[in-house]
């Protein structure tokens, strides 16, 4: 049975992803191709509403999905990752030299990597380092996916982000149960604002996730199960004076604006 606490990060969640700009959003929606249901997924159009608070990386020239699952305690987390300290230690020191030499050899050595149009603006464009011929680039990228084996292999946050099931990844947990190094690769984590302020987002990034790049097949069957899941529960919802459509509450809904 859904806890108190987890139910109102879920809410949170959705809130989070109509705040930030997404078009349509929903709770307990289907992976594009898994078995698995996520705790709240948005779809993001080419030019969002609220586009001024986007998150980085997030703003582009074509749609984005988001995936968001929420963990309200460290055992709830540690029950889907199997982390282990000196797996997370080596993935630190290999994730250091990964970047390392992709701000400082290969966006020079390897221009041609650049991906074009991926973004409104030049510094926000994606990089295809996949392809990079640097060996020792090649030989990290080899023990970090090893190590991610190891740390994350055949647990949803791996298949999630083996598949690149979602455009981004986002962990959502109460402030102090992760610490940004706990984050499983490819995912960005998000925390409730400290502040909560009127008319502000409910979660804060604590750590931005990577664009994932994701095909646009799934893309747009994430879009279509966010709208069939807000669709089924809305026809289900009772009709009352203050809710005439059986919309329901927030967390279950979808909304496209005009």
């Amino acid at each position: 049975m859904e806890t108190p606490l987890h139910a109102s990060l879920r809410a949170d969640a959705v809130r989070f992803l109509f705040a930030v700009g997404c078009a349509a959003a929903a709770t307990e929606v289907p992976c594009p191709i898994s078995r698995f249901r996520v705790d709240a997924a948005g779809y993001l159009d080419p030019r969002p509403r609220g586009g001024e608070r986007l998150p980085d990386g997030w703003r582009a020239a074509s749609s984005r999905t988001v995936i968001v699952e929420c963990k309200q305690s460290r055992a709830d987390f540690l029950r889907d990752s199997r982390q282990t300290p000196a797996l997370l230690a080596r993935r630190r020191e290999l994730e250091a030299a990964r970047v390392c030499l992709e701000d400082r050899i290969i966006r020079v050595a390897e221009p041609e990597l650049r991906v074009g149009g991926s973004a409104l603006f030049p510094e926000l464009e994606r990089w295809d380092f996949d392809r990079s011929r640097l060996a020792s680039y090649r030989r990290i990228v080899a023990e970090l996916r090893r190590t991610d084996l190891a740390l994350h292999g055949q647990t949803k946050f791996w298949l999630l982000r083996q598949y690149k099931l979602a455009s981004f990844l986002y962990v959502a947990a109460p402030r102090g149960v992760l610490e940004p190094s706990e984050v499983p690769p490819g995912w960005g984590l998000l925390e409730p604002a400290a502040d909560g302020a009127p008319g502000s987002p409910p979660l804060r990034v604590r750590v931005p996730a990577p664009d994932l790049g994701a095909r646009d097949d799934r893309r747009l069957r994430l879009l279509r199960n966010i709208a069939a899941t807000a669709s089924r529960r809305a026809l289900a919802a009772p009709t009352n004076e203050s809710d005439p459509a059986g919309a329901g509450s927030l967390e279950e809904s979808v909304d496209v604006p005009g």
